[in-house]
């Protein structure tokens, strides 16, 4: 999994791209503990708020143009989410594989 860091005047307002990259580093950071995670059932729900989390963000992403400044970010938190979910060794819904995928096209597209 993969933290988008940039370096950034933290007294400067925050941009709704800092915010999403905070948010994605957020996940990242929950996603570690699960992973160090002894207890199951604890491990299960942090993996399974982290995906839900993640999924939130690609759609947020998904709905905006595909502008140079956006796409690193989507495409760490595409790479994040599929990391994710391939580790849990569950495999992927239609519609996740779709989302997937259509981030993927965004990404390369240009």
């Amino acid at each position: 999994l993969s933290r988008y860091t940039t370096s950034r005047n933290h007294h400067a307002r925050a941009s709704c791209l800092d915010l999403w990259k905070e948010k994605n580093d957020r996940l990242v950071r929950q996603a570690k503990v699960a992973q160090d995670s002894g207890v199951s059932l604890r491990r299960h729900k942090l993996v399974q708020d982290t995906l839900e989390g993640l999924r939130e963000l690609l759609h947020i992403l998904h709905g905006l143009p595909a502008a140079v400044p956006v796409l690193p970010l989507e495409l760490i938190v595409t790479c994040n989410f599929i990391i994710l979910k391939v580790s849990l060794a569950q495999g992927f819904t239609e519609d996740q594989a779709q989302d997937i995928q259509r981030g993927l096209e965004r990404e390369w597209g240009l």
